[in-house]
């Protein structure tokens, strides 16, 4: 995997307004930049990708309840780091491959620090949580 870290630069989390029944929570991730990075230890380049990812709370009638931002970026290392900047320069798009790897990691950090953000502003979990329920 190319994929060897991921960096949390900001968060903001803001409850709007309480909670009311059939809340609807929307989690997305935007690639924001994509640069060149020098890796001296690796002697190689590494390519950062800068990122958003968002949490929306959204109530009936769309109003707003609560959101999260995350920002931060994700260290790439591979060998068709030529390729991946040039996709980026041409399309603001990443190789299929490589972005949905970046783009996996981005989700499986920030939604576990969704889900505590979540708690923290008493707000339901934006990823279903299991539960125990008692035999028959």
């Amino acid at each position: 995997m190319p994929v060897v870290g991921l960096s949390i630069n900001s968060i903001d989390a803001k409850k709007i307004a309480e909670v009311t029944f059939g809340v609807k929570v929307n989690s997305n991730t935007n690639l924001t930049n994509v640069k060149e990075q020098d890796l001296p230890g690796f002697e190689k380049k590494g390519i950062l990708i800068d990122f958003e990812f968002s949490t929306q709370y959204m109530a009936p009638k769309d109003k707003k309840v609560a959101e999260f931002l995350i920002n931060g970026n994700v260290l790439v290392v591979d060998d068709a780091h030529k390729k991946i900047m040039e996709s980026w320069k041409k399309d603001k798009k990443l190789p299929d491959d490589i972005g949905l790897q970046v783009v996996n990691v981005i989700f499986n950090r920030c939604a576990k620090k969704s889900i505590i953000l979540s708690d923290d502003l008493q707000l339901p979990s934006p990823v279903p949580l299991p539960f125990a329920k008692k035999n028959k």
